[in-house]
C-alpha cells in the first residue's frame, strides 16, 4: 500500500503535472483523435495543461507520496474561467487548434447554464501507482470543499458511463446528449449536485 498525501499543487510543479496529466492521457481513445499523431500527443496535452494550470481561478491538486514523488492530480476550472485561456490553447496546439476548439465550442454549449460551478478538466494517477484510493483522494479532497460551499461540479468524461466507477461513487450522474465528434471521440457530460458525500 502506498502513502501520500493531497494537497494544493505548488506554482513549480506546474510542468510536473502537466506532464503527469498527459501521460495519462495518452492511451486515452479521446485524445487519441484530439492528438492524431503519437508522437506529438504528450508534448500538445502537456503544453494544454499548463494553460489551464496557469490560468486565474483554477484550482489544483497533487498527490504526493511519502517519498515525494507526485502520483497523481486534479485541475478544476470555475465555470465562468476567462475565455481568453482559449487563445493560449490556439496558440499551443499548433495543427491540433481545430480539434481543440470542436471540443471547447461544444463543451461550452453543453455545460449548464445560469448555475456556479466547477469543471474538472484534468484528472490523472501514475499507472504504476493506481489500485491505491489516490483517484478517490484526489476527488474527495476537493469536492469536500465544494461540497461545504454548497458549489456543484460538471465533467466530461472520455470513456463510458453506466453509474459506475469512481464518478458514480461520488454521484455524478449523466446530463444531457453525448458529445460525439466521431466514431471513437465521445465525451460523456456528467453533473454533480453537492453535498453527496
Amino acid at each position: 500500500m502506498t502513502n501520500f498525501t493531497v494537497r494544493p499543487i505548488r506554482a513549480e510543479e506546474i510542468d510536473k503535472v502537466s506532464e503527469l496529466i498527459s501521460a495519462g492521457y495518452y492511451d486515452d481513445i479521446f485524445f487519441h483523435w484530439v492528438v492524431e499523431k503519437d508522437e506529438d500527443r504528450l508534448k500538445v496535452v502537456s503544453d494544454y495543461y499548463k494553460v489551464y494550470l496557469n490560468s486565474k481561478g483554477c484550482i489544483a491538486h497533487v498527490a504526493e507520496t511519502d517519498w515525494g514523488e507526485i502520483a497523481g492530480a486534479t485541475v478544476w476550472l470555475p465555470h465562468d474561467a476567462d475565455l481568453s485561456i482559449y487563445d493560449q490553447i490556439d496558440e499551443v496546439v499548433g495543427i491540433y487548434v481545430d480539434n481543440f476548439r470542436a471540443v471547447a465550442d461544444m463543451s461550452h454549449e453543453r455545460e449548464p447554464k445560469n448555475t456556479a460551478f466547477y469543471q474538472l478538466v484534468g484528472f490523472a494517477v501514475n499507472k504504476n501507482l493506481q489500485g491505491n484510493g489516490i483517484g478517490t483522494a484526489l476527488l474527495k479532497y476537493n469536492l469536500d470543499n465544494l461540497d461545504k460551499l454548497g458549489i456543484p461540479t460538471y465533467l466530461e468524461a472520455s470513456t463510458p458511463y453506466h453509474g459506475k466507477g469512481v464518478y458514480g461513487k461520488f454521484g455524478y450522474e449523466r446530463m444531457g446528449e453525448l458529445m460525439v465528434f466521431s466514431d471513437t471521440a465521445v465525451l460523456y457530460p456528467l453533473w454533480r449536485a453537492p453535498g453527496l458525500l
